[in-house]
């Protein structure tokens, strides 16, 4: 139990026990004053029948009240240490309690407002009242004031009666925070009207009301004189007009009336006394000869009602205090332990770690099963759980009493071992490892968990233990991938490449918006004319400080997380946007290849988005040439030619990249629709006389084969003028590479090798 959901119970209760001491003390004294009561005249005897209904209806109201000021205490500390208030307010498991609550108190609805007036509402069968508008309900709006209240009778249409709406402010974390909303509790008018009931006033013969200051009747019961129709006690004759100026002054002075009427020749004491809510009184109506009859039953009764109200109180302060404890443990339970396992979560590891550290270091160790996914997916969920549950009970076999474990994110568990050399580490973790393999995924069959450990040594002068779990988690995720449990101690060196990887993915989006990708160019010449038929757009990344990333660094990460995508698109555009400026300013223009991701051909309305693009500059299909890898192709060659057909019926030219790079099939050319086939450098590779003349055989047939298909041929990674000869003898379309030049800027590009015609340049 915290300190501060501990100090609001001690608050709450002191202030029940001074009710209850109060309401003692109060009836002791009436108590003990009440032979003498007996004696005095009619009007002391009517003014003390209307005190105890005002007392009776005061405990009703603020017992109510109290109740939902102790529960509006403890949503206040919840806003403070959990959701944001207003999402609290509205969260579904938030009403989902509050409709327990509710279920076992007399309200007949509970529900609560935030500030902008908006309240959700449990009713007690269970459903609910979600967005109802509050923001004008006068009790609504003096709670967000700060004040407690009750409001007027209305007729309420759900509910089908009339009832009377308690409100209460709820304050973040203790009556000096801010109000973030309103509790409230609806209860039916009767409640009130049974409390002022004939039967518990002087022996049946009172009868009392309830009012407010114009005379209007707030609850009321069975009346002498004045008629069931009747709005106000003023719609009736037997209230003379000088009488009720008198009563209206009393009113208007907050101050309590006694007075004799006479209705159909019988005379009757009235008294009215303010009640101190809102502007309520208390009336009492009674024959003047009941005033006169020995009191001593009617104060029996007043004690025995008095002892059930006490009774009530104490039966309800056991109540919340029981609901308090239960709300308390389930709290503590969904905030420091997990929930699959029972074992501490994150939270409390984080807690509990400071006051395990020594100067002596500890190994921290994140333990991580590496084919997780291939166990949910196989053997379901519930197997799983079943694992991380067997895992818990061995570290529990083996923890010693200042070391620690816990259930982490991502379904890792974090340990701490009294582990000061690596040597140790290994003895124990190999004790670990051993008795995670004893769990039998599969009753079937010998599948165990692949587990890999990352390890970190930490001690009590360790300025950052979060960044100390980062790098032992780092450390656990460059493991090998072999399917033997791997132990991994944390080195810089290690944890370099993911702090390059967690930069990338820190800044591409920023990177993508701002244009720090940048498009180079490299031609691709014809053979024939020697001059560029084409030409690759080629990304590099150039950051505003002049540093770079280098392709093989990031290509391999947004490929990883998709962002490959966004980044094709955008090459795309460039191109399409350099070629409308060529063609604006009256340049001979080349066709512009653009390198597509495996996840493009995968992408919902690729090809549509895609021809959005060349719409938008009015950019000819046949002048960007889309690039697929040669191992795309074999991936998944029905998609990928599903795909490629949709390109070619748009008018894109299709170019196959990287041909020989792999495991080449030449089917690839009978079933893809492709425009162009791009040979990798390897066919320029050869070790001896042998690899050369097994090198012209291949690429002279590749290349003979590709042309009488129709399609244009490139060979890539041209270096020296033997290859450029060798290349020729082969009667290739076009070469691609250093020996004409590297990737260039686009103003490079167009300045070598696509300047203005002579006019222009005049």
């Amino acid at each position: 139990m915290t300190k501060h959901i501990h100090r609001q119970i001690v608050i709450a209760f002191s202030l029940i026990l001074a009710v209850c001491i109060a309401l003692t003390v109060s009836f002791y004294i009436f108590s003990r004053n009440g032979a003498q009561v007996q004696h005095e005249e009619a009007a002391h005897s009517l003014e003390a029948t209307a005190e105890t209904a005002r007392n009776i209806v005061n405990s009703h109201i603020q017992g109510n009240l109290q109740t939902l000021v102790t529960l509006s205490a403890f949503i206040g500390y919840d806003s403070d240490e959990g959701l944001p208030p207003q999402q609290l307010l509205h969260d579904p498991a938030f009403l989902a309690q509050l409709n327990v609550v509710n279920s076992q108190n007399e309200f007949l609805r509970m529900g609560v407002v935030d500030t902008t007036g908006q309240g959700s509402f449990v009713l007690l069968d269970g459903s609910s009242q979600l967005e109802q508008d509050l923001s004008q309900d006068s009790a609504v709006q003096r709670a967000l004031a700060g004040e407690g209240n009750i409001s007027f009778t209305f007729w309420d249409d759900t509910l089908g009666c009339y009832v009377n709406r308690y409100a209460v402010p709820i304050y973040q974390g203790g009556v000096d925070g801010p109000v973030i909303g309103v509790l409230t509790g609806t209860n039916n008018t009767d409640a009130l009207r049974e409390l002022l009931s004939p039967s518990l006033l002087l022996n049946g013969q009172v009868h009392a009301h309830i009012v407010n200051s114009e005379g209007k009747f707030v609850v009321r019961n069975q009346t002498y004189f004045i008629s069931e129709d009747a709005r106000s006690i003023f719609d009736t004759p037997a209230f003379s007009d000088e009488l009720q100026q008198t009563i209206l002054s009393a009113f208007a002075m907050n101050e309590s009336a006694f007075f004799s009427l006479t209705n159909e020749g019988t005379l009757y004491g009235v008294a009215l006394i303010p009640m101190d809510v809102n502007d309520w009184y208390v009336m009492c109506v009674v024959p003047q000869r009941i005033l006169v009859t020995d009191l001593s039953q009617w104060f029996n009764l007043q004690r025995i009602t008095f002892f059930v109200i006490f009774l009530l109180v104490i039966l309800l302060t056991l109540y919340i205090y029981r609901m308090m404890r239960q709300n308390n443990r389930s709290m503590n339970k969904l905030t420091y332990f997990d929930s699959i396992t029972g074992a501490y979560n994150r939270v409390r590891f984080l807690q509990e770690m400071p006051t395990k550290l020594t100067a002596d270091p500890k190994a921290l160790i994140v333990l991580d099963i590496d084919n997780a996914p291939t166990i949910k997916d196989l053997y379901g969920l519930e197997r799983f759980n079943s694992l991380l549950r067997h895992i818990k009970e061995a570290l529990d076999q083996q923890m010693g009493p200042t070391e620690l474990f816990c259930m982490g994110r991502n379904e890792r568990f974090l340990l701490l071992l009294d582990c000061a050399e690596p040597e140790q580490v290994r003895q124990r973790m190999s004790r670990f490892f051993s008795q995670i393999r004893q769990f039998r995924v599969s009753e079937h069959q010998n599948y165990q968990a692949v587990c890999s450990a990352g390890v970190r040594f930490v001690t009590n002068t360790t300025p950052d233990l979060e960044r100390a779990i980062t790098e032992a988690a780092m450390t656990a995720e460059t493991t090998s991938g072999s399917r033997q449990d791997e132990l991994i101690f944390f080195d810089p060196a290690i944890y370099e490449p993911v702090i390059l990887r967690n930069q990338i993915e820190e800044s591409m989006d920023f990177a993508l918006v701002s244009g720090e990708f940048v498009m180079k160019l490299q031609p691709k010449i014809d053979l024939v004319t020697g001059r560029p038929g084409g030409a690759e757009a080629l990304v590099r990344w150039i950051r505003p400080d002049g540093l770079s990333f280098y392709p093989d660094q990031f290509i391999p990460v947004f490929e990883k997380n998709g962002f490959c995508v966004e980044l094709d698109f955008y090459m795309v555009e460039q191109a399409c946007r350099t070629l409308r400026r060529w063609m604006d300013e009256g340049r001979p223009v080349v066709p512009i290849s653009v390198n597509q991701c495996r996840l493009m051909l995968y992408e919902a309305g690729y090809v549509q988005r895609l021809c959005g693009i060349l719409n938008r500059w009015n950019i000819p299909p046949r002048l960007i040439v889309l690039e697929v890898t040669e191992s795309l192709a074999l991936e998944s060659i029905d998609r990928v030619r599903a795909v490629l057909i949709g390109l070619r019926s748009q008018g894109f030219a299709i170019s196959m990249d990287d041909f020989g790079s792999g495991y080449s099939s030449l089917n690839t050319l009978k079933d893809l629709p492709i425009d162009e086939l791009k040979l990798d450098r390897v066919f320029l590779a050869a070790r001896d006389e042998t690899d050369e003349e097994k090198r012209d055989l291949v690429m002279k047939n590749v290349i003979h084969l590709a042309q009488e298909l129709h399609i244009t041929t490139v060979v890539e990674g041209v270096e020296t003028i033997a290859q450029l000869d060798f290349i020729r003898s082969m009667h290739c379309d076009l070469a691609q590479g250093y020996y004409f030049d590297r990737p260039i800027s686009v103003e490079e590009f167009e300045a070598k090798y696509l300047p203005l015609p002579p006019s222009d340049l005049a």
